[in-house]
């Protein structure tokens, strides 16, 4: 008997000091790390800077400077493209739209004409005229210029008949995908995007709000939910003929860990703040540590700069901080254990090996029951 009771302690000690040293948590002075996580040829992990900085401590321009410090995602900003922002909408025709042309003081061209895939319309008594590419007005004066060689001060008008030949394409995660044909009233960017259902507030991982404007051969960045939010008309611009806006999968996330009811990925606002990440994610109250509640997040004005935010919520109060201190897309929220929770949970670790011998072999188990029948009678 004295001999399980020994084993007992020494198997005890043995799962309590691994069980600590796997225990999540933030080290302040991170000791040197083994050559095998290197980050590259050069650095290790050990070069990383991990700034602790306590929200409780932060006055409210503290919390301003970081809630305002976020990357300046300046490629995904329309207004720098001049071709873009500056384009005037007119529809351009094309192959199988359908024009009808009526010539003042004669009928001989009278009549509608279907451009055909080379862009030509073809004109009694003249022969095939191109005018692909070109708007009605444009196309009036080149029709005019030619006519002149048949007909004496020629006066006509054109009109489009039917729009087939332009059109835009909205593709990726987006819940309606389509294809939006053009006419002569012109269509912005929020309005197409309205159409193929997107909401700037989704938090759906599937959905996306940055992507890729294809135009002219050309690749643009876009992100919707900044155009959805800009004062500056420049973004809501004007969509041409053949445009493609594929917009990606979600990547602004936050990712949520540790002792809460919803552990996983969220999809905020850009006013999502700590305080609203831990009501809707469900902070376990009887198992999480209240008084570290961890934000990690980079630095990108200094290379390998990691800032760790502490929140301590035992004081009911400190949810006001929590408010005032903005989430930004990249964090990571890290919720601990209490010392108890992780007692518990070593010696619910430990409570399967000492039933072992008991539990799964009947020759081991009356092994045992003769063993300490034994040491009983001794």
């Amino acid at each position: 008997m004295k001999f399980y009771i020994q084993l007992f302690k020494i198997t005890f000690v043995l799962f309590f000091t691994y069980s600590c040293s796997q225990l999540p948590g933030i080290n302040k002075s991170p000791k040197k790390q083994s050559s095998s996580n290197k980050l590259d040829s050069y650095l290790t992990i050990n070069d990383v800077t991990i700034n602790i900085i306590k929200i409780n401590n932060l006055n409210e321009s503290e919390i301003n400077n970081f809630n305002s410090s976020k990357l300046d995602e300046l490629s995904f900003s329309v207004q720098n493209y001049k071709n873009i922002y500056d384009y005037d909408y007119s529809y351009v025709l094309g192959s199988s739209d359908i024009i009808s042309i009526n010539l003042t003081d004669t009928d001989d061209i009278d009549g509608a004409y279907t451009i055909d895939p080379n862009g030509d319309i073809d004109l009694p008594f003249i022969g095939k005229i191109k005018i692909e590419g070109m708007d009605i007005n444009k196309a009036q004066s080149n029709l005019i210029s030619i006519l002149r060689k048949y007909y004496k001060n020629p006066e006509l008008q054109i009109e489009i008949n039917e729009y087939n030949s332009s059109k835009i394409y909205i593709l990726g995660a987006v819940r309606n995908q389509l294809t939006i044909n053009l006419d002569q009233k012109p269509i912005r960017l929020i309005d197409a995007a309205v159409q193929a259902d997107f909401s700037p507030n989704s938090q759906d991982k599937l959905l996306g709000s940055k992507g890729l404007l294809r135009r002219d051969n050309q690749v643009y960045k876009i992100n919707l939910n900044k155009v959805f939010q800009s004062v500056n008309p420049k973004e809501n611009f004007y969509l041409k003929k053949d445009d493609v806006l594929f917009i990606d999968r979600n990547s602004d996330s936050i990712q949520v860990f540790g002792e809460i009811s919803k552990p996983g990925i969220y999809f905020p606002n850009d006013d999502f703040s700590l305080t609203e990440l831990l009501s809707v994610s469900g902070l376990n109250k009887l198992t999480a540590n209240a008084k570290k509640i961890y934000v990690i997040r980079e630095d990108y004005s200094q290379f390998l700069k990691i800032n760790v935010f502490e929140l301590d919520v035992t004081n009911p109060v400190n949810l006001i901080l929590g408010k005032r201190f903005k989430l930004q897309s990249k964090d990571i929220v890290f919720i601990p254990a209490t010392r108890l929770v992780k007692w518990n949970r070593v010696i619910s670790l430990l409570t399967p090996q000492t039933e072992l011998f008991t539990s799964y072999n009947p020759i081991i188990q009356d092994g045992v029951k003769q063993g300490t029948s034994a040491n009983i009678t001794e």
